[in-house]
């Protein structure tokens, strides 16, 4: 069984609603991407550029606009939303959001969310954009070929500095009682990037990246600090169907022919990868979730042992 088999097998066992049917947890396919200068025109509009694109891509699947408050998307609503971004001065914070999910208590198949920083952080605070996608878009090769696209568009737009993508539990904006359900999963299933709050992470991956997962984004600083292409090309010669894509600032390590779930063994691609990119992993990392109600979510050990999953004993680095 391959890699794809496998998670077509186990994808209905991801995916929660409620009774009345209301879809709270799904498989989703993900990209977050971590990137400098959110506050400057020219960063705004390449990001801009992002949002139009997917706008024009995805319109008939997409409900709704989150730009200060919900509400549902119209193509005046969001070009209203995208002209206050342009005039919003550089210490000024912005965030920006479209999403196939109808409001924020249901999780999406499809969203584009952004989260820029102000002048006055300078370098001490990074901007994001995540991308979320249905998972079984991979089951054609145009349809991996389409994510992999916009992974590296998205790269070049905002010229990340890291970042990753691969499957992920998607819960709905308004979170936080699902992140119990986010925990257990990741318990079962080590290919899946908590990554409910990747806003938490922006001040903390600064000089370090969070981890790999199929997807693995490496800015050139970064790039150079764990021995460059060669030390990548060297970590993938004995995985089949790995590549290595390249982007304007950097490369997008692809760790396998697609992403895995991880439930019986650690796929062997990310620990290949993750012994290459250990050494500028965060160090001390918050925890994952907060206090939440209703259930176990990550505390500060559950969260160190996430981050250290795909550590191998002849891969540790004091």
């Amino acid at each position: 069984m391959n890699a794809l088999d496998r998670l077509s097998q186990h994808a209905p066992d991801l995916s929660f609603e409620l009774p009345d049917g209301k879809p709270v947890v799904k498989l989703g396919l993900i990209l977050t991407l971590y990137f400098k200068n959110g506050y400057t025109r020219d960063t705004k509009e390449r990001l801009l550029a992002c949002f139009r694109r997917f706008h024009e891509a995805y319109r008939p699947a997409l409900n709704c606009l989150i730009y200060r408050r919900h509400q549902k998307l119209t193509d005046p609503a969001f070009e209203k939303a995208c002209d206050a971004i342009l005039k919003l001065g550089g210490h000024e914070e912005f965030s920006l959001c479209l999403s196939s999910a109808a409001d924020d208590t249901q999780a999406a198949d499809y969203s584009l969310t952004a989260l820029n920083s102000a002048e006055i952080h300078g370098d001490g605070l990074r901007s994001f954009i995540k991308m979320v996608m249905p998972w079984h878009m991979l089951a054609d090769l145009d349809g991996r070929a389409t994510f992999l696209a916009w992974a590296q568009y998205l790269c070049d737009q905002v010229k990340a500095e890291h970042g990753y993508g691969g499957l992920s539990s998607v819960l709905p904006h308004d979170y936080h009682g699902y992140l119990p359900a986010e925990y257990q999963l990741a318990q079962q299933y080590s290919g899946l990037e908590v990554d409910s709050m990747p806003h938490a992470s922006s001040i903390e991956l600064l000089d370090a990246v969070k981890g790999v997962n199929w997807l693995t984004v490496l800015g050139q600083d970064f790039l150079q600090r764990v021995g460059g292409e060669h030390a990548i090309a060297q970590a993938l010669h004995d995985h089949e169907d790995s590549d290595v894509l390249t982007y304007c600032n950097g490369l997008i390590v692809q760790a396998g022919g697609y992403p895995e779930l991880g439930r019986d063994e650690l796929p062997a691609a990310y620990v290949a990868v993750n012994k290459v990119v250990r050494p500028i992993r965060i160090k001390q990392p918050d925890q994952l979730h907060f206090d939440t109600t209703g259930g176990k979510s990550f505390d500060q050990a559950d969260t160190t042992k996430w981050y250290a999953r795909f550590d191998q004993d002849d891969a540790r680095q004091d």
